[in-house]
């Protein structure tokens, strides 16, 4: 069993790595708004006229979804690798959507 105090020191580590999750799923909330890929994908981006983009994230994997939205899809979807928002934005988008499909 570890000591009480151990407890203590790690708590504040704890917090702020939930903090920094949490602005970073804000972002990549942020991101995919500016980006309007609920036009597509839904308004939860659980599917609509594209595919779920909550699927995606929870049966695919990062490499996939990393080309799909760089690169585009030979089904319709362009490529946003010259939108600097989405370049910069990637692990933030990648990291909110993740949260979305683990809550469903």
């Amino acid at each position: 069993m570890k000591p009480a105090w151990i407890a203590l020191l790690a708590a504040p580590c704890v917090a702020l790595a939930q903090a920094d999750a949490q602005v970073l799923q804000a972002r990549g909330r942020d991101a995919l708004r500016a980006m309007d890929c609920a036009r597509c994908h839904g308004k939860h981006y659980d599917g609509w006229s594209g595919p779920s983009l909550l699927a995606a994230v929870r049966d695919g994997s990062r490499e996939r979804f990393d080309r799909y939205v760089l690169d585009g899809s030979e089904r319709g979807m362009p490529g946003y690798r010259s939108q600097p928002l989405v370049v910069r934005e990637l692990d933030a988008i990648w990291a909110y959507l993740r949260a979305q499909a683990e809550l469903r």
